[in-house]
C-alpha cells in the first residue's frame, strides 16, 4: 500500500495489518481429481514443502540460544534433550 507520495506504507511485517476474518472474501473451493500412478494411493502432495525448512530452523533456533553459553553445537535431529546437553558439554 502506497501513500499519495508514493510512500511505501507496509514495507515491515511491523506496518502490515493482518485483515480480520470479516474483511475477507468468501473463498469457494473447487477439487478436481487427477490420480496419479506414481504412488500406490494414487495421491499427490498438496503442500509438504511448506514444512521442509522447519527441522533446520530448529536446529539453528537451538543453536542461536545456546551460542552464548558455549563453543558446541547440535549437528543432530531430533533435538532431544540429551542432543542439548552434549552440546552444552554437559554429558
Amino acid at each position: 500500500i502506497y501513500d499519495e507520495y508514493g510512500q511505501l506504507q507496509n514495507g515491515t511485517m511491523a506496518d502490515y495489518v493482518t485483515p480480520m476474518m470479516s474483511e475477507m472474501p468468501d473463498i469457494h473451493v473447487g477439487h478436481v481429481q487427477t490420480p496419479t500412478s506414481e504412488s500406490e494411493l494414487g495421491a499427490k502432495g498438496a503442500g509438504e514443502s511448506g514444512t521442509g525448512a522447519a527441522p533446520g530452523v530448529m536446529m539453528n533456533a537451538v543453536n542461536n540460544a545456546i551460542k552464548p553459553l558455549t563453543d558446541g553445537r547440535v549437528t543432530e535431529q531430533p533435538i532431544t534433550p540429551e542432543v542439548v546437553l552434549k552440546a552444552l558439554g554437559k554429558i
